[in-house]
């Protein structure tokens, strides 16, 4: 009778974890109509000889493209382009997106970050 007491036991935690794991590690099914928008902005640094223009380009899940001109980049543009940037990311938000991820890089001249956005339907 003990050791039946056992293998029931062995048996009940093995379940519980296959369980708890099965939860854990599927990621729910995607649905297949979620919508993508990407928003790229490009941020020239200004006083160089680099003659690259500073902008915002939003492209929607039908290829749509809009673009939005910024400063090239200094003490007094930084907080104007951090501005328009914003109202542009919070209008997006505004529009039913969801932010899923941000990319940067650039270089000594340029800046450049990308932003995913998701629209489900």
């Amino acid at each position: 009778m003990e050791n039946i007491k056992k293998i029931m036991a062995v048996v009940g935690i093995i379940t519980i974890a296959a369980l708890f794991l099965g939860f854990v590690t599927n990621p729910p099914a995607s649905e297949g109509n979620e919508k993508i928008l990407t928003v790229k902005v490009a941020e020239a640094r200004g006083g160089t000889t680099i003659s690259s223009d500073s902008f915002i380009i939003i492209v929607d899940e039908n290829g749509q493209q809009e673009t939005i001109d910024l400063e090239k980049l200094n003490k007094k543009t930084t907080v104007t382009n951090a501005v328009k940037i914003n109202n542009t990311l919070n209008s997006i938000v505004d529009k039913g997106y969801k932010l899923v991820s941000t990319a940067g890089g650039g270089d000594v001249y340029i800046i450049y970050t990308t932003y995913t956005f998701v629209k489900s339907n």
